[in-house]
């Protein structure tokens, strides 16, 4: 988890994007949003014999006293947790992958060594028959048999490398790694749990609690929000506060200027009707979103309880008795105490036992990665 979170490269666009809203937020938070303006007027008077030269100067700046410096800054801010909850959850997703991944590689190992062994009885099982064969106590057709089970056995076995070879190449993307990097895979896939999930009503709320889709989504109406208000406010006449000098006639005059712009033909309703129409999406999103989580996690806990509930059948007896008669059944045979068939059939049940507890374990740690997933877990 911690190599995919940090090398996969479909973060870099979610690091990108709250990068920009931290520097949008920045811009918002300035006093002043407009630099202050100067101006300067120089040119002769002329009147009949004489000639002079007037000069004048002014400097003014923009001020915002309606809020609407404030609103800027709560619709950016809004935009930043926006952003940084998109993240969370894009990181939530890859962690979700990542367990995926390492289940499915880790069961993919476990194949393996479950068609070596196969694979291993399958060749004793044909040199018994061979040797039952050479004593007169089997026949061509049961050493025939024994030597296509032995191809079978093969094949398993190069299926199971394949299958291992692809689970191994999949997390090695997942985790940034170059496919001649060397992968060593630690610990099992996972063991049933000896505890009960929580119930449901309580990953429910922890999950519209901490999911970060749903942050997003009541950011998103906080920064429509906030824009609508800024909207509003910048209908709002802004005045311009300034001072000015000039010259004329040999006499010095400082004044003190203030301009206000008349909102008469332009009120901003552009802005006002986007961010509306805006918020009104926003407040759809949540409920949807809201409402797709807690279905989300009621199907992830359904999978979960059955993947567990399919796992523990699986007793360490059962297991016990299945490698018992994996070794017993070929000595049993090669005695004489069973025939070929029965041979076939206790060997390909207690194989086929076998294969279905890691795949109930391999289904457990998805199923606990989706649950993990749908409350909002990273860790």
């Amino acid at each position: 988890m911690a190599l995919a979170l940090e090398h996969s490269p479909r973060l870099l666009p979610a690091r990108a994007e709250a990068a920009a809203a931290r520097a949008r937020l920045e811009g918002a938070s300035l006093l002043f949003q407009q630099n202050p303006e100067v101006s300067a007027a120089v040119g002769p008077r002329q009147r009949p014999g004489n000639t002079s030269v007037d000069v004048g100067l002014g400097v003014s700046q923009r001020l915002e006293v309606f809020g609407q410096r404030g609103a800027r800054k709560d619709a950016a801010r809004a935009e930043l947790s926006s952003s940084e909850a998109r993240l969370e959850a894009l990181k939530v997703d890859l962690a979700a992958e990542a367990r995926e991944a390492f289940a499915q590689a880790v069961a993919a190992e476990q194949e393996v060594r479950l068609a070596e062994e196969g694979r291993t009885l399958a060749d004793q099982a044909f040199r018994a028959a061979q040797e039952r064969q050479a004593a007169g106590a089997a026949s061509r057709i049961e050493a025939n048999t024994a030597r296509v089970e032995q191809g079978r056995a093969a094949r398993e076995s190069a299926l199971a490398l394949q299958r291992r070879s692809v689970a191994y190449a999949q997390l090695r993307l997942l985790l940034g790694l170059e496919s001649s990097e060397a992968l060593a895979l630690e610990g099992g896939v996972m063991a049933p749990p000896s505890a009960q999930a929580p119930p449901l009503e309580t990953l429910l709320e922890r999950a519209l609690a901490h999911r970060a889709e749903v942050k997003a989504a009541r950011a998103e109406v906080d920064a429509a929000r906030a824009e609508g208000k800024l909207a509003a406010r910048e209908a709002l006449p802004s005045p311009r506060l300034g001072a000015s000098y000039s010259r004329e006639e040999d006499a010095n005059i400082i004044q003190g200027t203030l301009s206000l712009e008349l909102p008469v033909f332009n009120r901003n309703p552009a802005a006002r009707g986007v961010s509306a129409a805006r918020l009104t999406q926003a407040e759809g999103t949540l409920r949807a979103v809201e409402q797709l989580v807690r279905s989300e996690v009621t199907l992830a806990l359904e999978r979960y309880q059955g993947a567990s509930a399919a796992a523990a059948v699986y007793s360490e007896d059962v297991l016990a008795a299945l490698q018992e008669n994996l070794e017993l059944v070929n000595e049993a045979y090669r005695a004489g105490k069973v025939d070929f068939l029965e041979l076939l059939v206790i060997r390909r049940e207690s194989l086929d036992a076998r294969r279905g507890y890691i795949d109930a374990l391999r289904e457990l740690a998805t199923a606990d990665a989706q649950l993990k997933r749908a409350v909002g877990s990273l860790p």
